[in-house]
């Protein structure tokens, strides 16, 4: 597994959610997207990085979701 530096991921992630708030979104819409963009930024991950998929897996099971 990497070892990322969680900061290095805080100036993305505060963009995406500066984003979908200033978009106009219902909570629901909100939501949707919010969902939508995860699922698109796992396959990135899975694709790009193997081990995502199997640590994916591994959490969904544990959560009962797979």
């Amino acid at each position: 597994m990497s070892h990322a530096d969680p900061s290095k991921a805080q100036p993305g992630i505060e963009d995406v959610a500066a984003r979908l708030l200033g978009a106009g979104l219902s909570d629901a819409e909100r939501a949707e997207t919010c969902e939508a963009t995860l699922k698109q930024l796992m396959g990135y991950l899975i694709e790009r990085e193997g081990w995502v998929a199997d640590e994916f897996a591994a959490l969904a099971r544990s959560l009962g979701a797979y």
